[in-house]
């Protein structure tokens, strides 16, 4: 009787590997090879289920931003202050680095190639509409620029907070960084609610 493989299942199996892999070792070390080994395959296998490097490299770059965006809806869907959302997505968790990496390994590839750079813009419209969200049941009748700034804001203050703690760790401490995102939320008047 043959094997059932659920197709879905293996593919991302494949992809969690390769997110792990380029996050420990960069897009450039990447193989196939390294791929089928640690996933205990063939390489036949992982090409199987990708034509390419590229295309397995775009996915995990996407992966990246699908969790990304999960762990901030899940922290939104539990009620948390905006604060703690914005915690789940800064390089202040072993899971949060490993994405903030992954991140670092691509942006690189968003200015020589088309489809990442639209990928990097899908991702970061995606991000500004959560937050736009967030804050508009923060600032109630706030009008929609006020809002849109205060998105605009937050998102470069993610950004700049989770790169700064990339290249500085040992400066950029989670308690750091929490505490520079948070006065800028206190800034925006968003309020600390705990």
């Amino acid at each position: 009787m043959p094997i059932i493989v659920d197709r879905e299942e293996r593919r991302a199996k494949v992809v969690s590997i390769a997110f792990d892999l380029v996050a420990d070792h960069g897009v450039e070390a990447l193989t196939f090879r390294e791929i089928a080994s640690a996933a205990g395959c063939s390489t036949s296998i992982v090409s199987h289920y990708f034509r390419n490097k590229n295309e397995l490299l775009f996915r995990v770059y996407q992966v990246a931003n699908e969790r990304a965006t999960e762990r901030l809806q899940e922290e939104r869907g539990r009620g948390r202050p905006l604060h703690a959302c914005l915690d789940a997505i800064l390089p202040v968790s072993a899971e949060s680095r490993r994405n903030w990496r992954v991140w670092l390994a691509f942006w690189a590839r968003a200015h020589l190639e088309p489809a990442y750079l639209e990928e990097r813009r899908r991702a970061a419209e995606a991000s500004l509409d959560l937050y736009r969200a967030m804050i508009a049941l923060r600032l109630g009748d706030a009008d929609a620029a006020r809002i849109e700034m205060a998105a605009r804001r937050l998102l470069a203050a993610v950004a700049g907070i989770g790169l700064e703690s990339c290249f500085a760790p040992d400066d950029w401490t989670p308690a750091r960084m929490r505490e520079v995102l948070r006065a800028e939320i206190s800034d925006l008047g968003l309020g600390l609610d705990e």
